[in-house]
This record gives structure tokens, sequence and C-alpha cells, in this order.
């Protein structure tokens, strides 16, 4: 993603791409801050697949590429999130939760984050190596 950044940037292309990206950055954390007048913290999954054995996608990257799929627009609104076990899927492999906080929150994201752990025992859990 970086290099392709770099690329597209160096070659003429910084008011097709770069402002149009800047403007959807925009709207995402819009979202976001109008979300966050309802809510503290907002909780998804962490990808839209339960994890899979080690190297079972290694070559396959279109499928490596869309396990973030879920944390990309959090990271383009510049908000703080974490990822902590939440249960197990087929074969016994892990879950995981997406916490988001707001800006300049990430208190009572970890908090809420340690809350959950308090709770459950998914965190002290070994999950299968497949």
């Amino acid at each position: 993603r970086i290099l392709v950044g770099t690329y597209v940037l160096s070659h003429g292309y910084y008011d097709a791409y770069y402002l149009q990206a800047q403007k959807l950055r925009r709207l995402i954390a819009e979202d976001f801050i109008a979300a966050f007048t309802q809510c503290d913290v907002i909780a998804g999954p962490t990808s839209p697949t339960v994890a899979w054995p080690i190297g079972e996608k290694s070559d396959d990257p279109v499928q490596m590429y869309l396990q973030d799929i879920y944390t990309i627009a959090v990271n383009l609104a510049g908000l703080p999130g974490l990822s902590l076990p939440c249960g197990t899927g087929a074969n016994d492999l892990p879950v995981g939760l997406q916490l988001i906080g707001n800006y300049f929150d990430e208190a009572r994201l970890l908090n809420v984050a340690h809350g959950f752990q308090q709770a459950t025992d998914w965190h002290q859990r070994m999950p299968a190596v497949g």
C-alpha cells in the first residue's frame, strides 16, 4: 500500500487520487464522529473470517489482503482501536473482537477491553495451531 501510494503521488496523479482519498477520509471520520454521539465505544469483528491454520492462505494475496478490511476505516479516520480474542470458530481457531474508541479517549477504550478480559477468559486460552 505504501509503495503504491508513493508511486501514484510521484507520477502526477496527485489531484486524481490523493485529493479524492483525503475527501473520503474526511467523510469516514465524520461518520465515526456522528456514531460517537450515540455511544462511547464501537464493537465489531476484527476480520471477516475466523483465523485459518498457519500457512493456509499464504499463496492467496487477495484473502490475506481482505483480512484487515474491517480495520481500514478506523485507521483512515485516525481513531484508536484494538483487537482482543473473544471466542473460537472452526477447528478451535480464534475470533477477534475489535473495539473502537473516540478521538483522544484511549483510556475508556482500554478500560472497556480490560473489563471484557476480567469477565471472560479468552485471552488466557491458547489457540489451536493448525
